[in-house]
């Protein structure tokens, strides 16, 4: 579980950045300014989590 400050941005220049980041991650590189253009529009956001609070578990499902 993760808990903390949320911040909903809509500067569509770092929405777009990444997009494609996060596009090139999953897809490939040679397709991240495909998805960084597909996704990066005007309507999307881009959601920055600030942490103050983790908990995890080990050997849940022993």
């Amino acid at each position: 579980m993760v808990e903390g400050t949320v911040e909903l941005i809509d500067d569509i220049d770092l929405v777009r950045k990444w997009a494609a980041r996060i596009g090139g991650r999953y897809m490939g590189r040679d397709r991240a300014e495909e998805y960084g253009a597909r996704n990066g529009v005007p309507g999307e956001l881009l959601v920055k989590l600030t942490p103050t609070n983790i908990v995890s578990a080990v050997d849940v499902a022993s």
